[in-house]
């Protein structure tokens, strides 16, 4: 009598089929109707993986397969399929004892054999767009674990053990389909469009990260979200965390900050609050002041932990230069000039081809908490820290920024411009030369007393006069020299 067809058979197989669905969800077979009687010890099977999200089994499946392909599938997901070895060779399922104690099977720690058995040569693969993956194998026991998956992915399934064939209906199915599920989580960071553009600004970044779908037996362990600032950048907190464009519950969450690095934490009560929310967009928009330039290019990731398992976003970059002013008279040679007041102004066109004509709008900017700045003993005037541009909003990572200097007031004795605005480029970085010299004429003063042409002829006639008197003095003085 085979052992299939006793109690104890039946018990087995009952239990085996309950162990697989247990231990990783749904276990289909091919869309083929099962063989009965007689395992075929010489067919050739396979193992097809349907790899998607967390989501209820959809109404089409059925234990030989699914006629349609499953809602967010995961794509990228390796696994591993290893024969199970007894004594050195494959598992002879055409032995009746074979099937005894295979409902017990637990495989081992970090997708070892489980005791009593080694484990075959490895096969791995890779799910396609569609989530799914199909191994060609012969009849046997077989050991499959997931050990790759993209960093999204949150969970990983745990291993399981699935024969070929596999008993169904009072039958054998040699196509076997399993249904391993991910939880799948997001993340984004982005910049929010910058309205302060001088040294100072506060700038956010919204990052959005996806609250994954997870099992049904399943709690979320941990929901973390960081940004570690740049240096160039002082952490200054978190404006908002909302949930599909709703605040979210300040008990909820506690929000650190530790060196560059400011740390959303969901509590106990948040995350069994998330659970709530599978699927749904967190957004949390961190903050940083600017406090320097650098080479102008300040880049930053945000990342997401979830369970344990961290997804790091794209980098974002803001873009920052600064302005070097050279205050000079009109003279030949030129001389700085110390004293001058200038302010700097956005200009209407910012990103314009060339900031030849640009024209301010708007109020002075404010640059390191001031909005004037003076030229120093050598004429030199440095603004030191100017947006540019950034890798999200418009005129993405442009290269330049036009903005206009407005000379407010001149040195002492020198004439400030009627026309006091002057277009300046602005590029990422420090500015190692001058950018813009700006030169004053000198004041203009009433003319000296007696330089007309009245006091020309009155000095005039005054040196006729002293000529006379002169000569007389001399032709007296020779005629007494004479006399005596």
């Amino acid at each position: 009598m085979k052992i299939w067809k006793t109690g104890l058979g039946t018990r087995a197989l009952a239990a085996f089929v309950a162990l697989l669905v247990g231990m990783f969800g749904f276990v289909g077979m091919a869309t083929a109707a099962p063989d009965y009687g007689n395992i075929d010890t010489g067919a050739q099977g396979s193992i097809t993986i349907h790899k998607h999200e967390h989501q209820p089994a959809p109404a089409d499946q059925s234990p030989e397969g699914t006629s349609a392909p499953l809602e967010n599938p995961v794509e990228g997901v390796e696994f591993t399929v290893y024969p199970l070895l007894q004594n050195g060779s494959p598992v002879n399922l055409g032995d009746p004892d074979a099937w005894d104690g295979l409902d017990g099977l637990t495989p081992g720690e970090n997708c070892t054999a489980p005791t009593g058995y080694t484990l075959g040569a490895a096969e791995t693969g890779t799910t396609a767009a569609d989530g799914t993956l199909t191994f060609s194998k012969p009849v046997g026991v077989y050991l499959v674990c997931e050990t790759d998956a993209p960093s999204t992915v949150v969970d990983r399934a745990a291993p399981f053990i699935v024969t070929i064939p596999f008993p169904h209906n009072n039958g054998w199915l040699y196509d076997v389909h399993v249904y391993p599920k991910n939880a799948v989580s997001s993340i984004e960071k982005s910049v929010q469009t910058q309205t302060a553009l001088g040294l100072g600004a506060n700038l956010q970044f919204p990052v959005t990260t996806r609250v994954p779908q997870i099992g049904p037996n399943d709690n979320l362990s941990s929901y973390v979200i960081a940004d570690t600032l740049d240096t160039r950048l002082t952490p200054n907190g978190v404006d908002s965390v909302t949930v599909n464009g709703t605040a979210v519950d300040a008990s909820y969450y506690n929000v650190t900050t530790t060196g560059q690095t400011i740390t959303v934490t969901f509590t106990a009560a948040g995350l069994t609050w998330l659970e709530s929310q599978e699927g749904a967009s967190v957004v949390t928009v961190f903050q940083g002041t600017v406090n320097a330039v650098g080479d102008g290019a300040i880049e930053n990731v945000a990342t997401v932990t979830i369970d344990g398992n961290t997804i790091e976003s794209d980098p974002v970059q803001t873009n920052w230069g600064d302005v070097l002013i050279q205050k000079n008279n009109d003279a030949t040679p030129a001389t700085g000039l110390q004293g001058a007041i200038f302010e700097v102004y956005a200009a209407e066109a910012p990103y314009a081809t060339t900031c030849d004509d640009a024209v301010a709008t708007g109020n002075a900017i404010e640059v390191g908490g001031q909005t004037q700045f003076t030229s120093d003993s050598s004429g030199r005037i440095n603004i030191a820290g100017l947006f540019v541009s950034d890798s999200v909003n418009e005129a993405v990572d442009a290269t330049q920024r036009c903005y206009v200097l407005r000379e407010v007031q001149a040195p002492a004795g020198y004439v400030t411009p009627a026309d006091a605005d002057t277009p300046v480029t602005v590029v990422p970085g420090v500015s190692a030369t001058v950018d813009q010299t700006i030169t004053n004429t000198q004041q203009s003063v009433p003319e000296l007393p007696l330089t007309g042409s009245a006091g020309a002829l009155i000095m005039t006639i005054a040196g006729l006069g002293l000529v006379v008197v002169a000569g007389t003095l001399m032709i007296i003085s020779r005629r007494r020299a004479a006399q005596n």
